[in-house]
């Protein structure tokens, strides 16, 4: 599926309200670039039976140790199985890359995506929730206190 074809998919499929549908649309061509920045317009997640996506924290090994919270965006399904423990029931799930980042907004507390490039992830891309916050929040308007 095109981007182009999944940002149409996203405003129509917002809450059937004037105000939400407005701001879909407004924060569309933010999505749009991102996206286009990435090989592909499919990517795979580890979720649970009940669609919650499979987060992980990283450590840095040496001080100051900050953590980050993640979510893995795997180029191909092979990829994402390869990362599955077998014991974790975690599903391999296909989302386009519009919705992944859409999502990744109201994803708290979820600090970054990482976006593993096929053939086997060594290429990526980090996708900061914060940055992309900034930037919907000066399309909307938004002081940073509200979004």
């Amino acid at each position: 599926m095109d981007l182009h074809t999944q940002v149409n998919e996203l405003i129509a499929n917002a809450p059937d309200d004037a105000a939400t549908i407005a701001a879909v649309q407004a924060i569309a061509p933010i999505l749009l670039e991102e996206a286009q920045r990435y090989q592909q317009t499919i990517y795979y997640v580890l979720q649970t039976e009940d669609g919650q996506w499979q987060v992980i924290t990283l450590e840095e090994r040496q001080p100051p140790y900050q953590q980050k919270v993640v979510i893995h965006a795997y180029g191909s399904a092979d990829m994402a199985a390869a990362a599955n423990d077998p014991e974790s029931q975690l599903v391999v799930t296909e989302m386009p890359i519009i919705s992944l980042l859409f999502q990744l907004l109201a994803a708290d507390p979820v600090d970054s995506l990482i976006v593993l490039e096929p053939p086997n992830g060594e290429r990526g891309w980090e996708v900061s929730r914060e940055s992309l916050l900034a930037q919907v929040r000066r399309s909307l308007s938004i002081p940073p206190n509200m979004a």
